[in-house]
């Protein structure tokens, strides 16, 4: 009994292990919503594939983590704000296995400005 407890426990510490460590591997975006309004739908594409992130609530963020394999490009976004305004524009710069890389993207009123760290 004592063996069999000591076996599932190691195999959930394990588990546990590798999840956390898959989500610390995977490169992501955060779009962080400073501003007054909602985000009604916001969306990033990359060049190989495209990230649909959702409505955000002011005050709000929302993280989505992404394929290590990309093709190199630039990150392009898109939110729509309640008010119907539609912010795009591009920033940052994918490339093929980012191991750990963060793009955060924050909303202020009628701006977005990118951050990127590794």
């Amino acid at each position: 009994m004592k063996l069999t407890f000591k076996i599932v426990a190691a195999l959930v510490c394990i588990l546990f292990a590798a999840y956390h460590t898959y989500f610390f591997v995977l490169p992501s975006v955060t779009v962080i919503n400073n501003s007054k309004s909602a985000v009604e739908s916001a969306r990033v594409n990359l060049p190989s594939s495209g990230l649909d992130i959702g409505p955000i609530y002011a005050g709000s963020k929302n993280t989505i983590y992404y394929a290590l394999e990309q093709i190199d490009g630039v990150y392009q976004y898109q939110f729509k704000i309640e008010s119907g305004l539609v912010l795009s524009g591009k920033c940052g710069y994918v490339t093929n296995n980012e191991v750990h890389k963060r793009v955060v993207l924050l909303v202020k009123e009628n701006q977005v400005t990118c951050q990127s760290s590794r």
